[in-house]
């Protein structure tokens, strides 16, 4: 009885434990957060991301509040980074990398930021921003993402470190209310490793225009040389502006070698696109996707079965062939034998 009683408050022990485990855990990933401070030509109703209108020859001031809810002085980093469809299909503001010398106007350019703040333990801060506009009036769409995350000290021997970003969405829309007409072209295909278990045929696309192409429906299907449809994928994306983008179709795990054609179908309310290729899976990419997907290849084991096959047809064919033979050497050796007891007889 003393047994079962101390197993019982050691269970009520570890679930205490574990809750208290928890709420350390939820606190800490709770550590800063972000909000907007928006300009007074904010969009109205808009109030958890920036979104404003162009105002040719005019400089936007807005801001941020980064709030530290530790008890420890901490630095922020802070970037301003182009909006882009990620390969998942996912709008991502984390990419840091420059935008293309073909767009006209960059925010990432425009809006200027501190590079990095520091906040005292439990302190909230405000940290100003501008937006300048050329003179020229635009009819287009912008989108940027103001990221924050905390500065990491590089001394630090964590084993674990666990990095929580936050990231603003920056719309500005044109002047005019008015929109570019939508472009949408492919740049290139090649065959890729999308995870470690899928492959996948990847279009490189560009929507070429300053306008968001939200909810593009994707319909694409790869057909083998004889026509027969071997997959087919269908998904619903947001294009940012302006953005290079690549967009992974699934292919089949038991993919083989052979000629093949894809046709992928882009649509955007009245707008359409449509893009039809060639491509060829060698036996040597086959190999590669067959053993990403986990499929063992026992077609040594298939050789090894018809060699020994042949082999044993060979040996039965001898065999056969010479039993006749082998009939008749015993019986001419009987005959003789025959033949040698009537003569002495």
């Amino acid at each position: 009885m003393k047994k079962i009683i101390t197993l019982l408050l050691l269970f009520v022990l570890n679930i205490g434990g574990s809750g208290v485990l928890a709420n350390d855990t939820q606190s800490q990933k709770g550590s800063y957060s972000v909000s907007a401070i928006p300009s007074i030509h904010q969009t109205e109703g808009v109030e958890s991301f920036f979104d404003i209108r162009w105002t040719p020859l005019y400089t936007e001031n807005f801001g941020i509040l980064i709030k530290n809810n530790t008890d420890e002085s901490q630095t922020y980093n802070i970037r301003v980074n182009k909006a882009r469809t990620n390969k998942n299909g996912i709008i991502d503001y984390s990419d840091s990398s420059a935008e293309s010398d073909a767009s006209i106007y960059r925010l990432t350019e425009m809006i200027q930021l501190p590079k990095e703040v520091t906040i005292g333990a439990g302190q909230t801060q405000k940290v100003e921003g501008t937006l300048s506009f050329p003179q020229e009036s635009f009819n287009g769409l912008l989108m940027a993402g103001i990221h924050v995350s905390e500065k990491k000290n590089q001394g630090s021997e964590a084993t674990v470190s666990n990095t929580v970003a936050y990231n603003l969405p920056f719309v500005v829309r044109g002047d005019s209310d008015s929109r570019p007409k939508a472009k949408l072209s492919l740049k290139q295909t090649s065959l890729e490793k999308l995870s470690s278990t899928q492959s996948s045929l990847d279009f490189y696309l560009s929507n070429e225009e300053a306008t968001l192409l939200k909810e593009s429906d994707f319909q694409a299907e790869i057909r083998n040389i004889s026509g027969k449809v071997i997959t087919t994928q269908s998904s619903k994306l947001d294009i940012t502006p302006e953005t290079k983008f690549i967009y992974p179709i699934k292919l089949p795990e038991k993919v083989q070698a052979g000629e093949y054609s894809v046709n992928l179908k882009v649509t955007h309310g009245k707008d359409n696109w449509e893009f039809n290729k060639k491509f060829t899976i060698t036996g040597e990419q086959a190999k590669e996707i067959h053993q990403r997907s986990g499929i063992k290849n026992y077609s040594w084991i298939i050789f090894c079965i018809i060699i020994v096959a042949i082999i044993f047809i060979g040996l039965l064919f001898l065999f056969l062939r010479n039993k006749p033979k082998i009939k008749r050497e015993v019986n001419n050796s009987s005959l003789c034998r025959s033949n040698r007891r009537k003569k002495n007889n």
